[in-house]
């Protein structure tokens, strides 16, 4: 199965096709359901624009997932600075500091919950290239506007490493991984310590793990494992939190929270560990029985892989993914197929995406069978997109840089609603939802051809 090889060579390519350029108020990064399938969750740039006349609501929006009606708008700069400012980033990536709301989960229900951010991983930046473990692990905030608040780590991280950060190597936080239903969250400390010869000189280094499972409704630890590997790659969690996969530098392994056993599915002895530039998440099914990989479904407790009919030729998967999800039913993957694109600069200042859009595909786990959603029109481009599936398997949810917002019926990939992701703010305090530019064409078309009619 040779899942190591797999997250690692994900979490190296994923970081290729999953960047984002200073952009626009519209593009959107990150995309999901609610636990009851009611609304919409999307994450993007809020207040970080070079267009100053813009009047925008927010880089967090819910919407209404059956209308695509926008029922709330919120998360600005200003939160992101008071959350991370520039002292705070995501551990591996080219770029430090957090400037958007790619990484939001939205726990409870709408209106009662509340909006998560919660980065993959994070590090606390000392100086120019310092880097050492942060006391926090994100932050949230509600729907009554209240300010954001830190999630505190408090005294996880007290056994701090002896690895010099200027060797590249650190104590940091990650992989985080949230699971699902937006219930819990599973958390890895890692601490450095640097192994030494017989002359006390610094020889290598060793990390340290430590898994902690957090309740994302309290924000607190109510579990923890200490040391079950030496760095990790991939990471999972099931929706009871009572479940955690991981692929780390010596094994592949699920450890069931209840009773501390843990079922070895794959080792690796003699491996070395580098930080990846992003780590991946492992999926497990509703029940949290089995493992999904986009080759095979792993059942847990008899130890035995189902393949995927693409598996055996691998003639309908792709070779190049920057997004997958799974049904809950496990009837079919949404999977995103990156396309290059060209950058080019704008009179307003902002960049846009010329060439070839990403494709949005339907993958039926049991034929093999796959259907491409129409994602790219002229006007919205359809660059980089993201998606997700509704918690009854029924609909697919897909959101893309340059700010295209629709969703589809998952059986037949028919479009049941399309919006453009604006949610400008009126000088009334309204706000204005844009439809997509042939939207409103035939909107035109219909009202010159019936209009007779009805009068």
């Amino acid at each position: 199965m040779r899942f190591s090889d797999l997250f690692k060579t994900a979490a190296l390519s994923l970081a290729v096709t999953s960047g984002t350029a200073l952009a626009s108020e519209a593009d959107i990064y990150s995309i999901h359901f609610s636990e009851d399938g009611k609304y919409l969750i999307t994450g993007g740039a809020g207040g970080f624009t070079l267009a100053a006349t813009e009047k925008h609501s927010g880089g967090i929006k819910v919407w209404n997932s059956e209308t695509g009606t926008l029922v709330e708008a919120l998360g600005q700069r200003s939160d992101l600075d008071q959350l991370f400012g520039d002292q705070y980033g995501r551990v591996g990536n080219r770029r430090w500091g957090i400037s958007n709301f790619k990484d939001v989960v939205l726990t409870g229900s709408y209106p009662d919950g509340k909006v998560v951010l919660l980065p993959s991983s994070l590090g606390h930046m000392v100086g120019h290239e310092r880097i050492q473990m942060p006391d926090f692990i994100g932050g949230y905030m509600d729907f009554s506007g209240n300010e954001p608040a830190r999630i505190e780590l408090a005294g996880l991280g007290s056994e701090k490493g002896n690895c010099d950060p200027s060797t590249g190597y650190y104590d940091y936080v990650g992989p985080i991984v949230a699971s699902d239903n937006g219930r819990y969250a599973a958390v890895i400390v890692n601490t450095c310590n640097a192994t030494t010869g017989t002359d006390d000189r610094q020889t290598g280094f060793e990390y340290r793990s430590d898994l902690h499972i957090m309740d994302l409704a309290k924000f607190k630890v109510i579990q923890s494992v200490k040391h079950i590997d030496a760095g990790i790659y991939a990471l999972g969690i099931t929706d009871r939190g009572n479940r955690v996969a991981f692929v780390g530098r010596d094994q592949f392994a699920v450890i069931d929270m209840d009773s501390g056993k843990r079922r070895v599915v794959e080792s690796y002895p003699d491996s070395e560990f580098m930080i990846p530039r992003q780590f991946s998440t492992l999926q497990f099914s509703t029940d949290g029985s089995k493992l999904i990989s986009l080759r095979n479904i792993y059942d847990i407790e008899t130890g035995k892989e189902q393949a995927l009919k693409w598996a055996e030729g691998e003639a309908e998967k792709p070779r190049r993914i920057s997004s997958v999800k799974i049904a809950p039913d496990l009837s079919f993957f949404a999977i995103v197929v990156p396309k290059r694109s060209m950058i080019v600069f704008g009179d307003d200042g902002l960049p846009h995406s010329y060439g070839k859009a990403d494709k949005v595909m339907l993958l039926d786990t049991q034929t093999g069978s796959r259907t491409e959603l129409e994602v790219t029109e002229s006007m919205s481009e359809g660059k980089r997109c993201v998606t997700d599936i509704s918690p009854d398997s029924e609909r697919v949810a897909v959101g893309c840089k340059g700010g295209l917002l629709r969703v589809y019926n998952a059986r037949s990939g028919e479009l049941i609603w399309n919006k453009r992701n604006i949610g400008q703010k009126r000088d009334n305090g309204l706000m204005q939802v844009e439809y997509d530019s042939m939207d409103e064409l035939y909107t035109l078309l219909d009202n010159a051809v019936f209009a007779p009619a009805r009068q």
